[in-house]
């Protein structure tokens, strides 16, 4: 895998205060022109997600941050703060008409100083895919590893749920991680990374499955495969939802004509299942068919639980 140990340790709200903090007095960027600038628009919302805690504010003047037609919008929060934001860009210069900045083009800040962290993110994960396995490359199945995430503000609760086929015996670890990368479509692993990784041993026997994508991804390389090349064990994506790809009426999921996923019922559940790493999507699917269905052996299930309670029990 091509080595990018600090992008998967990137802290993007430094990225996204650093691109706010460029902005010049009478001038303004929208969360969009800040999103193009670290790589990709489609962390727009991120970013203006990312401004509302900005924890120093006029000093980081997330209040030159605007909508792309010119309408302030909010300051320090959804729906909080129009009023304020708008007078501290009047006190700039800057004309403000029913709630929308006059003459933006004129105004509009775009010549960052950034590194385009999240196409170089693009990057790794395109010459990533590569490296994926897509057959079955591991000895008989000893112990499954269930994991997930969940999260309180800037904290994440991991927990791995291992099952020990043979005797049936569960045991659980949990990790707390300092969360320094927003959610942005595509970019999960990035986020889940730090929190999950520190979680797995790389013990011959093991199948993770992960609640998140592993092929069916837009490049074909989403949160399990990168757990999976990044550690070698073999991984399993089970999503909740689906982010890419057609399903079709056998349950088949085409991406751009491939067969990429399937979309399988296991217990009560609805989950779309892709390769992660060293496992064909037959087998991937047969494993969770098999332990996803009962309660007993459901560890995505368990881990889901775990890590809610880890959550829960720190106070607040």
């Amino acid at each position: 895998m091509k080595e990018y140990s600090d992008l998967e340790d990137c802290d993007l709200y430094r990225h996204i205060y650093d691109a706010t903090s460029q902005i010049p007095r009478g001038m303004v960027s929208t969360y969009g022109d800040i999103a193009e600038a670290l790589g990709d628009k489609a962390a727009s919302r991120a970013v203006g997600t990312t401004l509302s805690s900005n924890p120093r504010p006029i000093v980081v003047p997330c209040h030159r941050v605007v909508y792309r037609d010119g309408r302030v919008g909010w300051y320090r929060g959804l729906g909080k703060g129009n009023d304020t934001k708008t007078r501290l860009l009047r006190e700039e210069g800057l004309e403000i008409v029913d709630g929308v900045v006059q003459n933006l083009e004129a105004l509009r800040f775009d010549r960052f100083d950034l590194r385009p962290v999240l196409r170089e993110m693009r990057e790794l994960q395109s010459l990533s895919a590569a490296e994926v396995a897509t057959k079955d490359d591991f000895d008989p199945v000893e112990r499954i590893v269930g994991l997930d995430v969940s999260y309180e503000g800037d904290d994440a609760f991991a927990a791995a749920v291992t099952l020990d086929v043979k005797s049936g015996d569960i045991s659980t670890r949990i990790s707390r991680t300092k969360v320094e990368f927003p959610y942005v479509p595509g970019y999960l692993s990035f986020r889940e990374m730090p929190s999950l990784i520190k979680l797995l041993d790389k013990e011959n026997g093991t199948v993770v499955l992960v609640d998140g994508q592993g092929r069916l991804h837009p490049r074909r390389f989403g949160i399990a495969s990168h757990l999976g090349v990044r550690t070698g064990l073999p991984t399993v994506g089970v999503a909740k939802s689906i982010l890419t790809g057609q399903v079709q009426e056998n349950g088949d999921i085409l991406l751009d004509g491939e067969l990429m996923g399937r979309a399988i019922v296991a217990g009560r559940r609805r989950y779309y299942v892709s390769v992660g790493h060293r496992i064909s999507l037959g087998t991937a699917e047969s494993i969770v068919l098999s332990y996803l269905s009962n309660t007993r052996t459901d560890v995505l299930r368990m881990a889901h639980v775990a890590a809610t309670e880890a959550r829960k029990g720190v106070p607040k």
